[in-house]
């Protein structure tokens, strides 16, 4: 993206560990490298829509349950409904193939980051896992 420097698109991928992007990669007949853009357009697209705070602000206030399972300094990891992972689905125009590997890495990132804080995957299970890169 114009205007972007190489750390900055480098830190819109920080949550998400190369081990699981490798692994979903191969396991979706995917190349990294395209994986990987997949997922820097998801957070360029969450940054540029009213921006990350504001995107979990908003989605605390409406949706009837606190979306923000997690947060650390690099990235708040919440549960969404199907719609909004929709809502971005249809503004980066993806298809069916992309969708679904955006869904399998957030999933399996989520997953991997709460085993890894001790925390039970309970609540990833019959839901939309999503990691918002903060800014």
């Amino acid at each position: 993206m114009a205007g972007e420097s190489h750390d900055d698109t480098d830190a819109l991928l920080a949550p998400f560990d190369d081990d699981i992007v490798a692994a979903v990669a191969a396991r979706m007949d995917t190349t990294v490298a395209a994986l990987r853009d997949l997922l820097r357009r998801h957070q360029r697209s969450a940054r540029d829509f009213p921006g990350v705070d504001n995107l979990v602000y908003e989605w605390r206030k409406y949706l009837p349950y606190d979306p923000v399972v997690a947060r650390t300094d690099g990235a708040f990891h919440c549960v969404v409904l199907p719609e909004v992972w929709g809502d971005f689905a249809d503004s980066l125009d993806i298809d069916d193939r992309d969708f679904e590997q955006l869904l399998t890495v957030h999933d399996r990132q989520a997953r991997h980051d709460a085993e890894a804080r001790g925390g039970s995957t309970e609540v990833f299970d019959g839901a939309t896992a999503m990691l918002l890169t903060r800014s």
